[in-house]
């Protein structure tokens, strides 16, 4: 089995972009501050409460727009298929790095999903999986004191393996 492939092209399809929400909340922001920023440039009286309101909220709105545009949340896409990468760990307390370790390059995955699993422990798999479950990366880390350290490289899964790992990993929202 050829968990591990070639990193460099694996990195490659993996990419770090500006989310598409945060681009059309922060263009959104700024339609939203410009228009009350007309309105107070509409309103005659200059010392009414309205006025106030849409001058100071029109122009927080659009520094908020340009801040959101400039400096707006990324995520991580698998770009063969254009699916979201969300990113979370799963703590082990039963088994051992090493343990784990062999599982994975055994491609033993029922023994994974079996595995007795915890809020924290000793033993952390990372796990990078796509939306669609044609991506999955898992890496091995074994608590030692102070922080966890590596006991393995990065397990890459596409395609035709990627979503029987994806369900032996089990998914975060639940």
């Amino acid at each position: 089995m050829s968990a591990q492939a070639n990193t460099t092209s694996i990195e490659s399809q993996i990419a770090k972009r500006k989310s598409s929400k945060s681009v059309v909340a922060g263009i959104g922001l700024i339609i939203i501050g410009a228009g009350l920023y007309f309105i107070s440039t509409i309103l005659s009286d200059t010392t009414s409460s309205l006025y106030m309101v849409c001058t100071v909220g029109g122009f927080a709105a659009m520094i908020v727009g340009v801040l959101k545009l400039c400096f707006g949340g990324k995520e991580t896409i698998y770009l063969p298929t254009k699916s979201p990468v969300k990113s979370y760990s799963i703590y082990f307390e039963a088994l051992s790095g090493d343990e784990l370790v062999k599982l994975i390059e055994q491609g033993k995955f029922d023994e994974i999903r079996d595995a007795r699993r915890k809020e924290s422990g000793p033993v952390r798999l990372d796990v990078q999986r796509s939306k669609d479950d044609r991506f999955v990366s898992l890496q091995v880390m074994q608590f030692v004191p102070y922080t966890y350290e590596k006991v393995s490289g990065t397990y890459y899964f596409q395609e035709g393996q990627a979503p029987e790992v994806a369900v032996s990993v089990g998914n975060p929202a639940k």
